[in-house]
């Protein structure tokens, strides 16, 4: 019962059962029960084609669990698949122990899945212990390790984060860290100060300090003249007190890894880590993760892009960046990946990016070594997916010279999966031939006793493929010039330079080349290359068509024997009893090419007869027919057409049927609409007759009255009786086909529009517009005027998106240059009173000023420390939106010092760099800049709070 209910499973599901019963591949074949190598000779299979299908199918062969979830993936019943765990579950323990001492079964191997289990089990743990032993084995001499990858396989001491201090200069210092502050001199005391949430420290009998988001160099110095105030010996010549500031212990900073990591998450690491050194922590990159393009994300964007390449191959750090709490390191896919070997000094695959070619993929292999071959390297080339001309062809090998490459006077780009060899002086070989095209096997040959003529090497590139052409075969023969170049390198015809080596290209007949025909069977020759063509390269695809009213409308290859009733099948829907109902069956067209011409003929037949296999239905399709079906309505005339417009609530174009009334065709487009003008409908039809007066007319007007016995049209109503009135005086006028009707709009009619008011007025809401012409003071006046807690002077009115600048004080007095006329859609804000200035920009304490009336800018920006180097001018934005620039003189006074009003913004503008000076990307600077910025922003939010 077994076996057959096993023929039933699909060749997927066959080999995952017998993947539960193979032995690792260290085992032979006769070490396998007898009973499973028969199963495996019963399906036509080998163990090796079993192991290989497996693969094939994604199966771990040392993990039946993977395995089992694979089955559930094709479909095996899931009842099968747990009643082989449980049986696992049951029998490990007894059997186990004798399988694995004595390496024998303990019953007859027989048609159980318990049995099956055990030895899947036996099979799994062999297959570890091998895995670790291959593991500790020294790899292939021909194989290539991924560069960079096993940097992070073994974590160093000395790079791992360190919690405790010392920090260089440069350290950030933030919420949580612990410093150690020491004053000697005239004055001694140290303590261990711990940044508060605020970031700010206490010392003792001085007062508080803000620290966070500061470089430890610049803190120490703006600490110590903090620090003078109370001990001017620090600041003395010579000094009477020294201080010192230190970071005792980290805080340390929350991140999150992801993408191709070894072990993604989320991870605690030392405040002062790179991400380098975070990489470390998390196990670095997978295999399949980029090392040249690590992201750091902060913030929701990118921060940085980082290149491991400048670690590992110049010991540089540049674009390192120091992490902050929850950034997320992103390790993306690996890029473009291109292999090295042969004569150069650190053979491995390397990842390059877009605009890097031959020569950095040679500086990154850390160069020649002195027994290279100089004048040409070899590349074999998987063929991009765009590039690619023959489907069966999809692998070359070329030659490429390195004049000019390695001095970078010539660029030579690579592609993904390329793998480029240098070539040794001392093993350059001089027999070598080259075969492409429709064998088993192309590539690259050695001339041997056993290889001498063309048959010998197609029998050594394994026999030519199903799809080979008979009929020609391509001998490439060039000039013997040691010289010039090194015979076994294959070459690419069309350059230059193989032009100029080119002897002579000879055509033979491959089907006697098989035969061994002397005239065709040709002796090789040092640096032939022969090409064996395939059907694919020498015919068009054969292909036949069918279109029209099918459900599966294209072209389908062209079939040996292929009937027109074949294509009709193929077609989809023509043997389906309904769809056959919208299916014109009295004819159908085969659409053929002219013999000896690009003329076309058309062959018509009856449809029905060839569907039931009679008459055109048994003919012999030939290469490019096609096969044109129509719907049954062909027949009729079915594209006459009426066409409305205006005030209807679905314009556009509509079928015309016969006795059609305007009526018919306004409740096809669903009725009037709320403006329309029910007095009449304006009709244009094409003119009728063939008098020659009227041939220069276009089209004929009419106008159809609707609502005559409607008693005043002038005014406006939309009681239901009108609209019923206005569509019955259009039920005695018929349309004519092609004929265009518009219905007008009502110029008095206007839909209510409104404007929003909101904020600190007595009655917020949205406003109706009464009249043209209504005001700002008129609607601030119907919402009761503005409270006495709100500030009038920093209202605003927002017109699409937009705040427009007026005097909000004036415009109520009604000032016609400030009292504006209001849109709809106008939007009108009254904010409470702010009480405070913003300082910000260039200045040493950005944040916001208590207002003081009457005070001007100097003032403020005195409140916020002054300003800080490099100030171009002072923007000064008042309450009403105006803003107004403040300039500098030489010597730091103000051209102009305007009052400044409550809530109104002062922003100090930077000085831009020269143009010519070189601008280089400070890190540190940048994220103390960043850190500043947070810790003001905070700064600013609990100030407004308290105000």
């Amino acid at each position: 019962m077994r076996q057959k209910r096993q023929r039933r499973l699909p060749l997927a599901g066959a080999v995952l059962w017998l993947v539960l019963w193979l032995l690792p591949s260290v085992v032979h074949a006769q070490e396998i029960p007898q009973p499973v190598q028969e199963e495996i000779r019963r399906r036509g299979m080998t163990v090796e084609e079993a192991r290989r299908e497996a693969e094939r199918l994604g199966i771990d062969l040392s993990n039946p669990e993977q395995a089992a979830q694979r089955a559930r993936e094709l479909g095996i019943p899931e009842s099968q698949i747990q009643a082989m765990l449980r049986a696992a579950q049951q029998e490990q323990a007894q059997q186990l122990p004798r399988i694995l001492t004595h390496g024998v079964y303990p019953v007859s191997f027989q048609d159980t899945l318990a049995l099956d289990t055990l030895q899947a089990l036996v099979d799994s743990l062999r297959l570890r212990r091998d895995s670790l032993r291959q593991r500790k084995a020294k790899a292939p001499s021909d194989s290539l390790p991924y560069f960079g990858y096993d940097v992070f396989e073994n974590i160093p001491d000395a790079f791992k984060p360190n919690q405790l201090g010392p920090v260089d200069d440069q350290y950030l210092v933030g919420p949580g860290d612990e410093l150690r502050l020491m004053v000697w001199g005239a004055t001694e005391f140290a303590y261990d100060l711990t940044v508060d949430r605020e970031g700010r420290i206490f010392v003792p009998s001085v007062g508080q300090f803000t620290v966070a988001g500061k470089r430890l160099d610049v803190l120490r110095e703006e600490l110590k003249r903090w620090l003078a105030r109370s001990y001017s010996g620090l600041l003395e010549d010579p000094p009477t007190v020294f201080m010192d500031l230190t970071v005792a212990r980290l805080q340390p900073v929350y991140i999150y890894a992801l993408g191709e990591v070894k072990q993604p998450g989320g991870y605690v690491i030392a405040s002062q880590s790179t991400v380098f050194q975070a990489l470390y922590a998390v196990g670095g990159p997978k295999i399949s993760g980029s090392l040249r393009d690590v992201r750091v994300v902060r913030g929701g964007r990118v921060l940085a892009h980082v290149d491991l390449y400048d670690y590992l191959l110049r010991g540089e750090g540049r674009e390192d960046v120091r992490l902050q709490n929850n950034d997320q390191l992103f390790v993306p896919p690996r890029g473009k990946t291109v292999a090295i070997r042969g004569q150069v000094r650190r053979p491995a695959i390397y990842e390059l990016k877009e605009n890097e070619g031959l020569r950095e993929l040679i500086q990154f292999a850390a160069g020649l070594k002195p027994e290279a071959f100089t004048r040409y390297v070899r590349i074999e080339r998987i063929i991009p997916f765009e590039q690619r001309q023959d489907p069966s062809v999809v692998r070359e090998v070329i030659t490429v010279p390195l004049d000019g490459v390695l001095d970078g006077s010539r660029q030579v780009p690579l592609y993904d999966g390329d793998r480029v060899e240098v070539l040794s002086v001392l093993d350059v070989s001089r027999n070598g031939v080259y075969i492409s095209g429709a064998v088993v096997h192309p590539g690259l040959y050695e001339i041997t006793t056993q290889v001498r003529t063309i048959r010998d090497l197609i029998e050594r590139a394994g026999g030519v493929t199903s799809d080979v052409y008979e009929g020609r075969v391509q001998l490439v023969r060039f000039k013997q010039n040691p010289a010039e170049r090194p015979p076994s390198v294959p070459v690419t015809v069309g350059d230059p330079d193989d032009l100029a080596l080119l002897e002579k290209m000879v055509t033979l007949d491959l089907s006697r080349i098989l035969l061994g025909d002397p005239e065709h069977n040709l002796a090789l020759q040092p640096g032939d290359r022969i090409r064996v063509y395939s059907e694919l390269d020498i015919n068009v695809p054969r292909t036949v068509t069918i279109e029209g009213k099918v459900r599966k409308p294209g072209s389908y290859a062209l079939r040996d024997s292929m009937t027109v009733y074949d294509l009709l099948f193929l077609g989809g829907g023509l043997f389906d009893e309904e769809f056959r109902k919208e299916v014109y069956l009295e004819r159908a067209d085969l659409i053929r090419k002219a013999e000896h011409g690009t003329e076309e003929i058309i062959i018509p037949f009856n449809l029905a007869e060839a569907l039931r296999n009679e008459g055109a239905g048994r003919a012999l399709l030939q290469p490019g027919d096609r096969i044109r079906i129509y719907p049954v309505d062909v027949q009729e005339i079915r594209d006459k057409f009426v066409t409305i417009s205006g005030a209807v609530k679905n314009p556009g174009q509509y079928r015309w049927q016969e006795n059609m009334t305007l009526e018919d065709l306004i409740l096809r487009a669903g009725g009037f609409t709320e403006d329309a003008l029910l007095d009449w409908a304006e009709v244009t039809r094409l003119p009728k007759g063939a008098d020659p007066e009227q041939f220069e007319q276009l089209a004929v007007r009419i106008e159809v009255p609707m609502a005559e016995d409607i008693d005043d049209v002038e005014v406006v109503s939309f009681a239901l009786d009108d609209t019923a009135r206005a569509l019955r005086g259009a039920r005695t006028f018929r349309l004519q086909h092609r004929d265009r009707v518009y219905i007008r709009s009502n110029p008095a009619f206007r839909p209510q529009q409104t404007v929003t008011v909101s904020g600190e007025v007595w009655y917020p809401g949205t406003y109706t517009i009464l009249r043209e012409n209504e005001t700002l003071a008129d609607v601030l006046q119907r919402a009761g005027g503005v409270r006495p807690t709100g500030y009038l002077k920093g209202a605003r009115l927002i017109r699409g998106g937009l705040p427009v600048v007026i005097d909000m004080e004036r415009a109520l007095r009604r000032d016609p240059r400030h009292n504006v006329i209001l849109l709809p859609g106008d939007e009108i804000r009254v904010p409470p009173r702010p009480g405070t200035v913003v300082v910000r920009g260039n200045v040493r304490r950005p944040g916001l000023v208590k207002h003081v009336p009457g005070r001007r800018v100097g003032y403020y920006l005195e409140r916020a420390g002054g300003l800080d180097e490099d100030s171009k001018v002072i923007l000064v934005t008042q309450a009403d939106g105006g803003t107004y620039p403040v300039y500098l003189g030489l010597k730091g006074w103000f051209q102009r010092d305007p009052v400044v009003d409550e809530g109104a913004i002062i922003e100090v503008v930077r000085k831009p760099p020269e143009e010519k000076r070189q601008v280089t990307f400070d890190i540190g600077k940048t994220l103390t800049d960043i850190a500043s910025i947070a810790a003001s922003t905070l700064t600013i939010i609990a100030l407004a709070r308290r105000l």
